[in-house]
Formats: C-alpha cells, sequence, structure tokens
C-alpha cells in the first residue's frame, strides 16, 4: 500500500486533469488511533469511525493508523471536501457553518457554556435552523457522491477488494445509492457523473470531446461536426451543438445537446437562422471536419438575404412569442422563449436593413446602433 502522500499526490493529478481543479481549500489532519476516542467522543461520533469532514474550517480529519485510510481519504479529503468547494450545495453548506460559528463566538465570548447550552442557542438560531434543513435535503447527494469518490479512485488505485469489504458494511440506503451512480458511470463516464452531481464544470473542447465520446460512444465518427458554444460557465450547462444524420439531442440541467441532420443545417444557414448562426460563428470545433465548417462561415458571411430568410426570422419570432405565453410568469422556458423571439425579430429587423449580425452580442450591438441611437438622435 502506498504512502498518504502518494496518494494524496496522484490523486490530485487524476482529478486536475479530469475536472480542471482538485481540493485546494480543503486541510487534512491526521491523528493517531489513540487520540481518535477522544476525538470522536468529543465529536459525536461513532469509535468505529475512521474519519469526518468538517465543513466549516474545511478540514477532512482521518485516523493514521486506521486499516482503510486510503478510503479515509479518498471519502473526506477528495469527496467531501471537493464537493464543498465545487457544488453550489457544498458551498453554501460552508457559508452557513461559518456563519454559524461566527454567531457562536458572539454569543459565547464571554461566557460559559456546554454542549446543552451550545445545542439550546442552536435550536433558536435561524442560521442552524437553515444549515439543518440543507443537511436533511441532501444528505444524500453528500455521503452518496463522497461513496462514489471512494469507488471510484480504489479502482484507480487497484484497492478494489478494500472498497468491496467496505461496502458490505454499507447501509442498504447508500448501496442503493453507489449502485445507481456506479452504474451511471459505467454507461456515460467519469465526467458525466461528476457533473450530475452538481459540481462545477470547466469547460474546454478536449474536456467536452471527452464527454460526448463516453456518452454517444462510436455513433461520433459519422457526424460532420461538433462545436462548443455559449457562456461556459462552471455552473451553466454545457452548450454542444452537433451536424449529424444519427445522434439525438440530449436536454439535462448540465448539458444541452442541439443535433440538426445535415439537411436541415444547410436549410437553417441559408436563413440565417438565429441558433445555427450563434453556434457556427462563436463555437469551437471540439471534433470533426475543419474544412466544412470553414465552407459554412464562409457561406454565411458572404451569402445574399433573401425575403425567405427574412420571413423565416419573423415566423420563429412569433412562435417563440406564443410560446414564452404558454409558460406559467416565473417559469425559466418562459424567459428563454421570449429571448429567443427579440432575437429572431431583431435578426429580421437587421436582415431587412442589408445586415447580418450572425451572433446573439452582433444582434444587441446592430439592433442598438439601427433602432435605438437613431431614436435618441431624433429626439435631441
Amino acid at each position: 500500500m502506498k504512502e498518504i502522500g502518494e496518494y494524496l499526490e496522484e490523486s490530485n493529478k487524476i482529478y486536475q486533469i479530469l475536472l480542471g481543479y482538485k481540493p485546494e481549500q480543503t486541510s487534512l489532519q491526521q491523528i493517531s488511533k489513540f487520540k481518535w476516542n477522544e476525538f470522536s467522543q468529543q465529536r459525536g461520533l461513532s469509535s468505529n469511525s475512521s474519519g469526518v469532514y468538517l465543513p466549516r474550517n474545511q478540514t477532512a480529519v482521518i485516523q493514521s493508523d486506521s486499516e482503510v485510510i486510503p478510503l479515509s481519504l479518498f471519502h473526506e479529503y477528495f469527496g467531501h471536501g471537493l464537493y464543498c468547494e465545487q457544488a453550489l450545495t457544498g458551498r453554501k453548506l460552508v457559508s452557513l457553518e461559518k456563519r454559524l460559528l461566527d454567531e457562536e463566538k458572539r454569543e459565547f465570548q464571554e461566557k460559559q457554556f456546554n454542549l446543552e447550552s451550545l445545542e439550546e442557542f442552536r435550536q433558536q438560531n435561524n442560521i442552524f435552523q437553515e444549515l439543518d434543513e440543507l443537511k436533511r435535503q441532501n444528505l444524500e447527494t453528500y455521503e452518496g457522491f463522497a461513496i462514489f469518490t471512494e469507488f471510484l479512485l480504489s479502482r484507480e488505485f487497484d484497492l478494489k477488494e478494500m472498497f468491496e469489504k467496505r461496502y458490505d458494511s454499507l447501509a442498504t440506503q447508500d448501496k442503493n445509492q453507489i449502485e445507481k451512480l456506479a452504474s451511471f458511470n459505467k454507461e456515460y463516464g467519469d465526467l458525466a457523473t461528476f457533473y450530475t452531481q452538481g459540481l462545477a464544470r470547466r469547460t474546454t473542447t478536449q474536456r467536452t470531446k471527452r464527454l460526448l465520446e463516453d456518452i454517444y460512444k462510436d455513433k461520433l465518427k459519422d457526424i460532420k461536426f461538433a462545436l462548443l458554444y455559449g457562456s461556459k460557465k462552471e455552473f451553466s450547462d454545457i452548450d454542444v451543438f452537433i451536424v449529424s444524420d444519427s445522434l439525438s439531442e440530449i436536454e439535462t440541467n448540465w448539458i444541452d445537446v442541439v443535433v440538426h441532420s445535415s439537411d436541415i443545417f444547410e436549410k437553417r444557414i441559408k436563413l440565417f437562422d438565429v441558433v445555427d448562426s450563434e453556434a457556427l460563428m462563436t463555437g469551437e470545433l471540439v471534433i470533426g471536419d475543419r474544412k466544412y465548417l470553414e465552407s459554412k462561415r464562409t457561406q454565411l458571411q458572404n451569402q445574399p438575404i433573401t425575403n425567405e430568410a427574412i420571413n423565416h426570422n419573423l415566423r420563429k419570432s412569433q412562435e417563440q412569442q406564443i410560446l414564452a405565453r404558454e409558460c406559467s410568469k416565473y417559469s425559466p422556458l418562459k424567459a428563454t422563449g421570449l429571448s429567443y423571439s427579440f432575437q429572431y425579430l431583431s435578426n429580421a429587423l437587421l436582415l431587412m436593413q442589408g445586415k447580418r449580425a450572425l451572433t446573439r452580442n452582433g444582434f444587441n450591438e446592430v439592433y442598438n446602433h439601427l433602432f435605438i441611437d437613431d431614436k435618441l438622435t431624433e429626439r435631441r
């Protein structure tokens, strides 16, 4: 078995390559078995435990002479630690814990207190109530992710037998959770599994290529191209545009894959369709025929503007507006529909002026210049 420092270093490299980050704010504390009993009693832990993660100071504490020390490291440091750094729920957990700590310090800084008085204070504290509810709602994901991390890294370090022994002692609920995650992981790969658990997405073309290969497998070889576009923010969905005659679209809370057949793509490019134009002009090539991609970009910049293209964008604007009206007031789909309705309308008006903006930013800039700035000038 490796030294703890070797597991730490090699696991950090695995995560940095896979996700684009590793634990940075999490510290590691090792306590000997001799002192562990006292520590576990103070924290209200089972004497059979071998580790714990403390969100308020972001510390993974593990028993240094445990027989399962690699699994404890994987669970507490890379499981809970990474989740609290790189998932929104984890970050909120840490924030609430730190706010609660500040309030406890203010309350008891000049008082004698014990666990009973501390518990009484917490039961009447709003932050504690919010924290307790957050833990209750997310416990399954929080613990499931940490156990999955044990599963993943034990596979990397050939510790499968050690993990299986630990797995046998798990509660039925935890076993069911890890079985679901392991099954999903086998079908869709490591990146997809992390992203479904809410971890930050440091999106690059290389990472997106791996993700698409894990999801679509051999079917990718027949595509024209796949483009990565959109905001690429770490908690926004990953936007991918693919031209293919065989792949299916995907829409989840972490990835949105738009797939257009070759015929539909060619038609929509001639019509200066907002969706296809935006992806084509702003997207980064992930996989596919770069020469074909560049030829389509050139076509979009040089082809004639037709009445058919103008009417197409006007019609799509109306369709999106109708869809938005059918959504409830606070539905995100309503905002999306209104946004696309505006973009299609702006594009139609610009095309009438002989202008081709081609991207969302271009629509806004040219529209403002042609219609808003001119009106302001007239008023003056």
